[in-house]
């Protein structure tokens, strides 16, 4: 099969970057041509001021983008087109390339960029519905999306003007969204049920090195931003027994520094974060917005550690408490100092959240199981 897998990079690397390029390489691996078509947010540190605008005016249907997409279509002949980040270099008007060609077209559903503004339903540190069901407009205001209401307008009006053209029910053929739960929001936001089908990530399995893990410390892996919930870690850190690791960087470096029982490590390789991971005894996943699907988790599944993450969205999904790991409170430093002690109180315990969250790993994560579900739901659209 021909896949033409197409996607927009932002400018700090994430977990969508990871899924495209899994599900990039587990294609091939089973012996199908894949073409991309990607773009970089990078490029628009080199527009003009005009050229911003103009990009600002063209989110939400791009004819510059129709034409490209058409001409790599045309080059390509793709049995299927996959399309997983379209904001804000492509748009939607890709799909409308697809459909006039006649080349079936699916999008995985990386965030709520369908329905929200800034694509998580979090504003001011707390979970936000309030674009669900009724106009993104309402959120200019608000300036959801980086604090200002000019960008936020272009935003809304690229879900405004979708949501009226009908655009997901009627030119895409198959979502993939990473949870029951985020199906759910999709549905109630307008979106056909018949055009969702839940599809988890996937990550190589973990290849354990002989020596046993030491489990002396608690690791964080991500960004430092405020909506990761970074400032709980900060509260209990300085009462916990062992000491918390901190992987990745992000605004909130400074401020962070200075907390007793925190150890910042910077950005680190693949390689070296994974075996931080394996010798940790859990990840903390404080984070205050619904999420995707973590890959921090499923790597964290991957190499025996359980996960304490907040009790929301897709963690809740993944996580099944006080078997393969524990939920707390969302924004409750308390509830995560209690369920880190619990840990802190019983190795036995830990060990039984580890042997189950690496079974989950194996039965719903592995990349044989995903490959199938992706593989038999390209094969579906083209059947249509």
């Amino acid at each position: 099969m021909k896949i033409l897998l197409v996607h927009n990079y932002y400018q700090q690397s994430g977990g969508e970057d990871t899924v495209v390029a899994n599900e990039k390489a587990i294609l091939e691996k089973f012996g199908h041509q894949v073409f991309t078509f990607f773009k970089a947010n990078d490029l628009i540190n080199t527009l003009s001021v005009f050229e911003k605008l103009k990009l600002a005016n063209e989110t939400a249907w791009s004819k510059k983008s129709y034409v490209e997409m058409m001409i790599v279509l045309k080059r390509e002949k793709p049995d299927v087109c996959h399309v997983h980040n379209t904001f804000p270099l492509f748009s939607p008007s890709v799909f409308q390339a697809c459909k006039d060609l006649k080349i079936p077209v699916l999008q995985t559903l990386h965030n709520y960029r369908h329905i929200c503004s800034n694509g998580l339903f979090l504003r001011q540190g707390k979970v936000c519905e309030d674009c669900l069901g009724s106009s993104a407009y309402g959120a200019v205001l608000k300036k959801c999306y980086r604090d200002s209401a000019i960008q936020t307008l272009a935003v809304a009006r690229l879900i405004e003007q979708n949501k009226s053209r009908n655009t997901w029910n009627t030119l895409v053929d198959q979502f993939f969204c990473f949870s029951t739960f985020a199906k759910e929001k999709f549905i109630a936001s307008g979106i056909e049920e018949q055009l969702l089908t839940v599809k988890p990530n996937f990550i190589p399995e973990f290849q354990f090195p002989a020596s046993p893990a030491s489990k002396d410390f608690y690791v964080y892996i991500g960004r430092l931003e405020e909506n990761k919930g970074l400032k709980l870690l900060a509260e209990i850190a300085p009462k916990l027994g062992l000491p918390v690791k901190i992987i990745g960087s992000g605004v909130l470096s400074n401020e962070l520094k200075s907390v007793k029982n925190l150890e910042l490590l910077g950005q680190m390789s693949h390689d070296h974060t994974l075996k931080y991971l394996f010798n940790a005894k859990a990840l903390l996943f404080p984070s205050l917005c619904y999420e995707g699907m973590p890959m921090t988790i499923l790597e964290a599944f991957s190499t025996q550690t359980p996960v304490i993450a907040s009790d929301l969205g897709a963690m809740k999904s993944m996580i099944d408490h006080r078997m393969n790991g524990l939920l707390f409170e969302p924004n409750s430093a308390q509830d995560l100092l209690e369920k880190v002690e619990m840990l802190d109180q019983n190795n036995d315990f830990q060990q039984q959240l580890a042997s189950r969250a690496f079974s989950d790993f194996k039965e719903k994560y592995n990349e044989k199981a995903v490959y199938d579900l992706l593989i038999n739901t390209y094969q579906q659209v083209l059947s249509k």
